[in-house]
């Protein structure tokens, strides 16, 4: 019987110790731990959202809802306010920049048709949007990545089309639509969801871009409300989870989208969304009674009161949540006259869609102010 010395002596005359155990030269070069002390003298890297608390910057989401339920409509918003440099999108601040849609499910005449509807609605020009891309692959086509026999994934040509791609044109969001149809592999398997996600969240980060899969929830996703689908994995390897609600019962026209999970900023997010005829808006911006209008107006001409006093006290405010959002400011103010967070939050995006007010930046953050000043 050979002794465990014995068989330790041998191992380690045949193969150096810095690479035994059949890994390859310079394997331990690859990883290199740090200390806190490297982070001396450097500033911290603050969080980028290409749309405020609900979709980072360099990072994966996913938008779950069911079919029919409006998902495709509200990206393609988001689509086109990125493209069209409109600051905007139900609101909350977004970024602006190049904008790609990798449609493996929906036709070129339906996206034709929103992006169509959505530029009436914002009164711009639907054929002018220079920064707004669209590929849309045969069906045959579309897959991302393949399950090979051994269970490991292997890169489709689509893939690295459009990691190249995002490599040459820099763009600030693309969205994928949807998970199904450019996965091809087992759904619930840990190994080759995590795998996948991987390859995604590296080309985010390298490349700084938001990438949004649409995804479809499992009938327990549909019936908990949580939009979750398939593996826990899909959920754990993303950094942002947003979920569209079937449409009201008692109301056919109302939705509410929700952020589900949100690793970097605060997650139960809720938006009450109304389809107006062009696409969806916030609640009371969607509302079209005389009434509802006079209503509308006083809360417009409230916040535009609120922002020019604050601004004067040189108080500025954001648009996004968090330390300084209007809305929550504006609230609380004793002029606010009874006026809630929810109804001036839906004042500023009526406000920034007629162009009343814009972001600028300031010497330590962006604020609000009115547009001619």
């Amino acid at each position: 019987m050979t002794s465990r010395r014995s068989i330790t002596s041998r191992h380690t005359e045949r193969q150096p110790p810095e690479i035994a155990n059949d890994q390859p030269a310079g394997a331990t070069a690859r990883y290199a731990t740090i200390t806190s002390a490297a982070w001396k003298g450097t500033e911290s890297e603050e969080q980028r959202w290409l749309a405020g608390g609900r979709v980072p910057s360099g990072d994966l989401t996913i938008l779950s809802g069911n079919g029919g339920s409006g998902k495709t409509e509200i990206i393609s918003q988001l689509l086109v306010y990125v493209a069209a440099e409109l600051q905007d999108w139900l609101g909350c601040l977004i970024e602006n920049g190049g904008a790609l849609v990798l449609s493996c499910e929906e036709p070129e005449h339906n996206i034709r048709d929103r992006v169509e509807r959505i530029c009436r609605h914002r009164g711009i020009d639907p054929y002018n949007l220079p920064n707004l891309h669209m590929l849309f692959p045969d069906l045959e086509s579309t897959w991302l990545v393949h399950a090979n026999k051994d269970g490991r994934l292997s890169r489709a040509p689509l893939l690295d089309w459009l990691e190249a791609w995002i490599r040459n044109s820099k763009p600030r969001l693309v969205v994928i639509d949807n998970i199904a149809a450019v996965f091809d592999g087992e759904a619930i398997a840990r190994r080759q969801v995590r795998a996948f996600l991987a390859m995604l969240r590296k080309i985010a980060r390298e490349h700084d871009v938001a990438i949004v899969l649409l995804d479809h929830p499992s009938v327990r996703g549909m019936a908990d409300g949580s939009g979750t689908a398939n593996s826990v994995d899909w959920r754990n390897s993303v950094r942002s989870m947003l979920h569209l609600s079937d449409p009201d019962k008692d109301d056919p026209d109302q939705r509410t989208l929700t952020v589900t999970k949100s690793n970097y900023g605060r997650t139960g997010e809720k938006v009450t969304l109304r389809w107006n005829g062009l696409t969806f808006t916030t609640t009371l911006a969607g509302s079209a009674s005389p009434y509802r209008a006079a209503v509308d107006r006083d809360v417009d001409e409230r916040f535009l009161r609120l922002l020019d006093r604050f601004t004067a006290e040189g108080r500025f405010v954001r648009c996004t949540t968090g330390s300084g959002y209007a809305p929550a400011a504006f609230e609380r103010h004793a002029e606010a006259n009874g006026v809630k967070s929810r109804a001036f939050a839906a004042a500023m995006e009526r406000l920034f869609a007629a162009g009343s007010i814009v972001v600028v930046d300031g010497k330590r953050s962006k604020h609000i102010a009115r547009a001619d000043r």
